[in-house]
């Protein structure tokens, strides 16, 4: 006789169950964080892209100032043109660390380029938002025109 009376087939119904409810719960929070994004990129006359559809993440990358990061991730983009230039806030995902263990990070960062596509070398260094404060508050605190 088991010290659990639950038959196989209930416990993995549990699982299956928990498991689901687990990913409903990601998803609220998920369209829950877009929806504030959006709403950011509005007040800032930007536009907001769940992904990173101008490709700035091999931009971000290079100029990550973060040694050692790797495995750099860009989301949740809000971009537009203001004062000549196009501006970037974003969410960036990067892991760091090779002697004493990798540990994945996410933070909000900026930066900024010209307009007229002078070249690579005339991107503003990237901003990190300070660690900490939620997602949202850390897209607020670089806000265009947010003292720095």
């Amino acid at each position: 006789m088991s010290l659990f009376p639950i038959s196989p087939a209930l416990m993995l119904g549990i699982l299956v169950a928990l498991t689901g409810l687990a990913a409903l719960l990601e998803s609220l929070s998920r369209r829950r964080k877009k929806r504030a994004l959006r709403r950011i990129a509005g007040e800032w006359g930007m536009t907001y892209s769940a992904r990173d559809r101008l490709r700035i993440t091999s931009k971000v990358a290079a100029g990550l100032p973060v040694p050692g990061a790797a495995d750099v991730y860009v989301l949740d983009v809000i971009y537009g043109a203001l004062d000549g230039q196009y501006r970037y806030v974003f969410t960036v995902e990067y892991t760091s660390g090779a002697v004493r263990g990798k540990r994945r990070s996410v933070r909000v960062a900026a930066f900024s380029e010209p307009r007229d596509g002078r070249g690579p070398d005339t991107v503003t260094p990237i901003l990190l938002a300070p660690d900490g404060p939620s997602l949202v508050e850390q897209y607020r605190q670089l806000a265009p025109g947010a003292a720095r």
